[in-house]
């Protein structure tokens, strides 16, 4: 009977063994990735053309994590709603700083545009104000 319980013992021990390692494997592998930073956003970069720029959210999460614009010039987000969730996009001078335009909070099914002033070259920051913690990204202004 003690020989049993050893054997027993020890199978749960590799057992946990494997499923250890398992999950670590799982847990460490690198993934590709579009994301260029910033938030949990689910994708790259999208760049303003002639003034204006489509954004959308969707599973709480934007469908950019980049808009490019250029220096000087004010753009529109055209912001859509694809979620059940209501959200927003509002743009920052960076995370937790001064505001430079606060978006309309629309609901599922809902387009809003939202005018963005002309920005000095650098780096701000855009965020839906109702999913800070998921939705966030950056504006990077070149020129």
């Amino acid at each position: 009977m003690t020989s049993l319980r050893i054997f027993l013992r020890r199978g749960m021990v590799l057992t946990a063994v494997i499923v250890l390692v398992a999950l670590m494997a799982a847990c460490s592998s690198p993934a590709a990735s579009t994301d260029d930073g910033g938030g949990n956003a689910a994708g790259g970069t999208i760049a303003v053309t002639d003034g204006a720029v489509e954004l959308s959210a969707a599973d709480l999460a934007f469908d950019a994590s980049v808009i490019q614009a250029s220096a000087g010039e004010a753009f529109t987000i055209t912001f859509t709603n694809n979620d059940t969730a209501p959200h927003n996009v509002s743009v920052y001078t960076e995370e937790g700083g001064e505001e430079i335009v606060l978006g309309d909070v629309i609901e599922g099914g809902a387009t809003v545009e939202v005018e963005v002033p002309s920005l000095d070259a650098g780096e701000y920051f855009f965020v839906c104000d109702i999913h800070p913690n998921e939705m966030t990204g950056s504006v990077v202004v070149e020129g």
